[in-house]
């Protein structure tokens, strides 16, 4: 009996073991410095079979960024075999000895496999582990927030440091964020400094950004996610590396990037707690800020009321630290006697002192109906101080005017030529008929010269008119082909300098660097996904599969959204009489 579960146990053994031997799983390096990749290769042999192995199982600990599979044939005297492999690029999501674990496909597992991820460490230490270990860590990325205990809708300054040894390429670092628990907004141009560190450079770059949180209660600030390269010689197919090796004349010319290799790398900052403060109950429009200030101007500094007369006065409302969606709309309450028009507010935002300011203009037109004392209302905007934490008002006082009687009546009665009655007809038969048909052949002659000259005028007008809408409508065409086209063409760098084109082109003020920037145009979650997946396959080591009819399809259908309400602050107000 004890013979027979020997053999059972050896049977079943040799069994399992031929079906791990049939499929392997290897690592390029076990060794894997913070936010570089790593090759996992999957290699079945002599099984045929339509599956795929199921790689759901790493993404607790590594994020995959490409997968590509290939088949092989080989005959050996006459001995056919055959094996199918499977590349992964992967990203561990942590530091620290990590498994692989065993992958399974129809029956057959791999072998788990240890890999040691090295931390960056300190800056000091980044480069000093770069001198005398090759496979140190050679970029770090971190984050800080300067505020862990917002209010809601309150600006938290957010600062992403990048180091870098080793010749890091990329674009801007991006928030994975969803667009209504979060507003991200850039405050200005990347700070680049080189520090030097046992004779070895350091670049030390920093990103500032404004982030809003939407929602109260306890949660992360998203961590913020890097997609870039460093390039390394590849000898065996630079034809020049023996002859020129680090000559920096050459390299000029780009032929060390022509012949290198780009080695993808992924950083990411850790996720950082905040407990989010909810606004009082009794706040009513919600205004959290670091200041505000309510002011007025009329167009003529001393304006005179006369009945009849438009007067225009202009209101600014501008808030620092808070977004100008959250500007409250200006009320303009009656007034005895006045006639108001106020206009649509204008809002605009900038940055200053790395604050996000927003500012509110609205003109009110006021038409006295009556002569006598007005008074035009005091403006309230109350308002919640951040610094303080307290409430506070912002006023525009009172303003009291005289009006006067205005003579738009009496001067229109004068303006208007009459003619009597009492005109003696002598005065018109008195002309002789040859010199009144002289008198009308002038009139009609300098008639006829007024008139071709004002549609000379005319058409000249009409034709510049013409050909700059012209020129705006072929400009946005051609961009949205260029970019149709490089999207059919899977041409991934071409399409990212072509989308931050196009947005730079039709959204001046914006300020637009990246592919983020081109995504917060439209503010859709669906779009920021194809972007995302536009970085992932433009970084990747192998090649990835990228659609590019849902890309095309939401960019087409949001652009034309875009264009139809797009609303620009460069407008002058609109006009009250059109």
């Amino acid at each position: 009996m004890k013979k027979i579960i020997f053999t059972y146990v050896l049977s079943l053994f040799i069994a399992t073991n031929s079906l791990a031997q049939n499929f392997n799983a290897t690592v390029n390096r076990n060794s894997v410095p913070e936010g570089e990749t790593f090759i996992l290769t999957l290699d079945l042999q002599d099984v045929d079979t339509n599956s795929k192995p199921d790689i759901n199982i790493l993404s607790k600990d590594f994020t995959v960024l490409s997968v590509s599979n290939s088949y092989r044939t080989n005959i050996i005297n006459n001995q056919v075999s055959k094996s199918r492999q499977w590349n992964m690029v992967l990203i561990p999501n942590r530091s620290g000895n990590i498994v692989i674990p065993s992958i399974e496909l129809e029956g057959y597992q791999t072998q788990p496999i240890t890999i040691n991820v090295i931390p960056a460490g300190s800056e000091d230490k980044l480069v000093q582990n770069n001198t005398t270990n090759a496979n140190a860590p050679k970029f770090k990325m971190i984050g800080k927030a300067n505020n862990l205990t917002p209010y809601v809708q309150e600006q938290i300054n957010y600062q992403v440091k990048i180091y870098d040894v080793g010749g890091l390429q990329g674009t801007a670092p991006y928030f994975a964020v969803d667009n209504n628990d979060w507003i991200v907004k850039s405050l200005g141009e990347p700070k680049v400094e080189t520090k030097i560190i046992n004779g070895q450079n350091l670049r030390e770059i920093t990103f500032d950004y404004a982030l809003f949180p939407q929602k109260s209660g306890k949660q992360n600030i998203p961590p913020v996610k890097f997609n870039g390269y460093y390039l390394t010689k590849n000898t065996r197919t630079d034809p020049f590396a023996r002859f020129f090796d680090e000559d920096d004349f050459f390299a000029g010319f780009g032929l060390n990037t022509v012949f290198a290799n780009k080695n993808p790398v992924v950083l990411s900052t850790k996720p950082i707690a905040i407990d989010v403060k909810a606004a009082p109950t009794s706040a009513g429009w919600w205004l959290p800020a670091q200041d505000v200030k309510l002011s007025a101007e009329f167009d003529n500094p001393r304006p005179e009321f006369k009945t009849g007369e438009p007067i225009s006065r202009t209101i600014y409302l501008k808030a620092v630290g808070v977004l100008d969606t959250n500007l409250p709309d200006i009320n303009f309450n009656k007034v005895a006697g006045l006639k108001q028009y106020p206009e649509k507010p204008v809002r605009e935002m900038t940055v200053a002192n790395n604050q996000v300011v927003s500012l509110s203009k609205v003109a009110n037109v006021y038409i006295p109906e009556r002569a006598g004392e007005a008074i035009l209302p005091s403006i309230d905007v109350k308002w919640f101080n951040t610094k303080s934490n307290s409430f506070e008002i912002a006023t525009i006082p009172e303003y009291r005017v005289n009006v006067l009687q205005g003579n738009i009546a009496e001067a229109s009665s004068t303006n208007i030529p009459t003619v009597t009655t009492t005109q003696k007809p002598e005065t018109i038969t008195s002309v002789s008929p040859s010199q009144s048909i002289n008198i009308v052949e002038q009139i009609d002659n300098k008639l006829i010269i007024w008139m071709l000259l004002g549609a000379f005028v005319g058409g000249i007008l009409l034709t510049l008119l013409l050909t700059k809408l012209f020129k705006l409508l072929s400009l946005h065409n051609k961009h949205k082909r260029l970019i149709i086209s490089a999207a059919k063409d899977k041409d991934l760098r071409r399409l990212r300098d072509e989308l931050i084109s196009w947005g730079q082109k039709h959204f001046p003020s914006r300020n637009i660097t990246n592919l983020q920037d081109v995504a917060d145009i439209f503010n859709n979650q669906v779009f920021n996904k194809e972007v995302e997946k536009i970085r992932e396959t433009l970084y990747a080591e192998n090649e990835k599969d990228w659609n590019a009819d849902e890309f095309l399809n939401i960019f087409c259908k949001l652009s034309k959204q875009t264009k139809k309400h797009k609303r620009t602050t460069d407008e002058p107000l609109p006009r009250l009489y059109k």
